[in-house]
């Protein structure tokens, strides 16, 4: 194990591990970082984070936020966070994504604000995620 791993939320701590890489869901696309990496500080898209530990790959759905790379330690602050449900099918998490990605649709034609249209694709970004998250999962 070479990078130590925190990301917490404004909840709590979520992770604080120890892992091999981890791959962030920057804006401009994803992020892997291993042992000896750069200094960094990156915003965050919601998205799966993912860290490796022998082999094996954990995800982890983040909502946004900022993620830090320095001296082998990884921290990222998350917006909010959530680890995947066992009981989650992929089958239901698509139906989700379905279902959040017709509302948002019909959001855009209705929406009077940015907050409203921001919140559907927010929830759009996550149900994505999710449906990501199972897929690395069944891998």
């Amino acid at each position: 194990m070479s990078l130590q791993v925190k990301v917490i939320t404004p909840e709590k701590v979520i992770w604080s591990d120890t892992s091999d890489q981890v791959v962030l869901p920057a804006i401009t696309g994803d992020l892997g970082i291993l042992k000896d990496h750069a200094p960094l500080v990156t915003v965050l898209d919601a998205g799966v984070v993912r860290k490796r530990n022998a082999e094996k790959w954990a995800p982890l759905i983040i909502f946004g936020g900022f993620a830090e790379v320095e001296n082998n330690q990884v921290t990222i602050l998350g917006n909010g966070a959530e680890e995947i449900s066992s009981s989650l099918t992929k089958e239901e998490a698509q139906k989700m994504l379905d279902t959040v990605s017709e509302t948002l649709e019909t959001i855009k034609q209705s929406a009077e604000t940015t907050e409203e249209l921001s919140a559907a694709v927010l929830e759009v970004q996550i149900a994505k995620a999710r449906v990501t998250a199972l897929n690395l999962l069944s891998n």
